[in-house]
Order: structure tokens, then sequence, then C-alpha cells
């Protein structure tokens, strides 16, 4: 009765112990599975616009450095930074002597015109000869010439603006002496203003005049200007292969200046019912690029590492050729503590084409102008 009894419980405790292993084994393989938080998003076909980026220097539309067509002392010269209308006088030379030329001339001038009235009616009636009338209506002429070349010398006495814009750099002081073609001032008008640059020729097909352009500001934190390409070079540059574009637009803040560096963005085309991701989703290995999706398993969501062929990458995001379809939710953030089969405990879900939205729209100003 005795060893009945102890192999009874001997059976009873084997029993309790395979059925603790059984339930630890559970447990364990419950904790096993890992449940990472990440951020995804649903795959929607979307309007892709590829650019090309570039970068270009700026130059004003108006911006000229004015000489003097005369010579003499300087008496005026504007100040630097003043601004001024077309017509202002920017610098004044001493008129005197030209301006008592310019009487003697139209004194001259007044007395041959009297004249050669004066003979005019008396050579019509034959009083007086063809080579007297003749020689009357030549000085006559001949004292208008010098009258004219007498009032150019004076007004060219004042230097005056040809256009709006400001007193940029002044080349000579009150006082000096100047000879014509002597530079005088320096106008600028950065009203508005023209970006030149070079497009690689492999493009040339489809950069045109019209193509729409982002301006991108690198002195201000890369702020944002919207425009186009006003002008489209036919002629390649044999030595950098690319061709000249020009990007005009307005500059009512006066922010963008001469000489600055920019950076450009060219559209390209527009694709579309494109597949794009953000390009901090894709996770690269060996001859292979690769994307996390979210499966369902189990009545779980659990990650998947799927192969994809990309396409044109711009900026933030980056199209995908092969390997996704409109639907398949694909993980964006949380992929540095992924592994295959991981649990997924989904933070956010958006759209992918919301998320592209948010990404192209960054925290830098965007101004348009029309």
């Amino acid at each position: 009765m005795k060893r009945y009894f102890t192999l009874t419980t001997v059976i009873l405790a084997a029993g309790l112990f395979l059925s603790a292993c059984e339930n630890g084994d559970e447990n364990n393989n419950e904790e096993r599975v890992r449940e990472i938080p990440v951020e995804t998003i649903t795959i929607t076909p979307d309007q892709f616009d590829d650019f090309i980026r570039v970068s270009g220097s700026v130059e004003a539309i108006n911006d000229a450095v004015i000489s003097s067509e005369a010579s003499g002392q300087v008496r005026f010269i504007a100040e630097r930074g003043q601004r001024v209308n077309r017509g202002d006088v920017v610098a004044r030379l001493d008129d005197r002597v030209l301006r008592a030329n310019a009487d003697a001339a139209r004194a001259s001038f007044e007395f041959a015109q009297e004249t050669f009235d004066r003979l005019e009616p008396l050579f019509a009636d034959s009083i007086v000869s063809t080579q007297d009338f003749r020689g009357a209506r030549t000085e006559r002429d001949a004292a208008r010439a010098q009258l004219d070349q007498a009032e150019k010398a004076l007004e060219d006495a004042e230097i005056r603006a040809p256009f709006n814009g400001r007193i940029e750099e002044r080349m000579i002081r009150t006082g000096e002496l100047i000879s014509p073609g002597m530079p005088v001032v320096r106008i600028t008008n950065t009203d508005r203003i023209r970006v030149r640059a070079g497009v690689p020729e492999r493009f040339s097909a489809e950069i045109r005049e019209g193509s729409d352009v982002v301006v991108s500001l690198r002195s201000y934190g890369g702020s944002e200007y919207e425009s186009s390409v006003s002008f489209a070079g036919s002629v390649i540059d044999p030595d950098r292969r690319t061709f000249p574009i020009e990007v005009e637009m307005q500059n009512p803040e006066g922010l963008i200046k001469p000489e600055m560096v920019v950076n450009l963005r060219v559209k390209r085309r527009a694709i579309r019912d494109a597949v794009i991701v953000p390009r901090t989703a894709i996770v690269r290995d060996e001859g292979s690029v690769n994307l996390f999706v979210a499966r369902e398993e189990n009545g779980y969501k659990v990650s998947e590492l799927i192969e994809v062929r990309t396409g044109t990458a711009t900026g933030p995001v980056v199209e995908i050729l092969e390997g996704l379809q409109e639907g398949d939710e694909v993980v964006v953030a949380g992929m540095s503590n992924l592994s295959i089969g991981d649990r997924l405990n989904i933070i956010r879900n958006e759209s992918s084409t919301e998320r592209a939205a948010r990404l192209q729209q960054s925290d830098r100003p965007v101004v348009t102008f029309d």
C-alpha cells in the first residue's frame, strides 16, 4: 500500500511538472513576440512632380554704370544709397562755359535765320541771285547744327538716371575734373531680378521656356519663391555641357540681391498615378532596395521586408516603380528597431499623398508671384 501511494505521487508530480513546462513555453513564446511602435502610410497613387536641381546666380535686370558724356568739374553728385527715378539728376558738372557756348550758338542761328527769312521772298522775285540765297540757307543750316551741338553739350552737363533705382556706388567726388566716358555712378534696381543657371544637356528636350521653377535662397534659411523659366538657350556650352536658362521674377522685399548664389528646382515632368514613399523609409541591403510593410497575421499586423525598384527621387520622396500597389501599408518611421516578423503597434497612419504633401511643405515660406 505504501508503495502504491509513492508511485501515484510520482505520476501526479510528473504531470504537474510537464503542465508547468508547457505553460512556461507558452509564456516564453508570448514574451518573444516583440511589439514595435511605428508609423505607416497607406499607398494611394498620386501625381509626382519630377524636378532637377541646379545652382544659379542672381543679377538685377536694371543694373548699369552711368558714365559722363561731357568734361568739366563736378559740382554735385547724388549720395550712395539714395533712391532716384528715371530722369532725375544724379550728377551735375560746371556748365558756365557750356551755357555761354549755347547762348552764342543760339544768337548765331537766330541771325542766320533772319537773314534767310529776309532773302527768301527776294529770291522768289528774282531780286537776289541763287548763289546768295543758297549761301544764306547754308549758313542757317550750319548755325542750326552748331546750336544743336551746344545744347546737347549743355544737357550732358547734367547726368540723369536712365531708370528707377538706387545709387549703389559713386566713382567720383564733388570737385573732381572728369572727361567723356569716365564712370560716375552705378544705379541698380532690384525690384525685378534675373537668375541665370546652366542645365545639363541631357535635359534639353524637357526644360523649356515656361517650365515651373522653385528658387531657394541659401542665405535666408532656404526661403522659396515660385516662378518659371523665361529663357532657355539653344546652344550647349562645350566645356560644361550645359545650356543656359534664365528665370525672371519680382523681388518686392529686396531679399534677393545681385551676385547671390541660389538653388533652383526646375520641373522636368509630371508623372500621373505614381507610387511615392518617403526617402527615409527605404532600407538598403547589399544589391537591393527594400521596404518594411505591414501584413495581417492571426489578427495582428506584423512586419515583412519586401524588395522594390525605385525610380525618380525628388527632395524627401522617391518613386516606387515595382513592388508596391495601391492599399499596401508601408512602415515609414520606427524601422531602426524593426525586424522581420515583429508585431506592429501602429501609432499613426495616413495616406502616402498626405505624407508626401507634409514632407514637401517644409517650414520654410513659399512665396508665389503672379
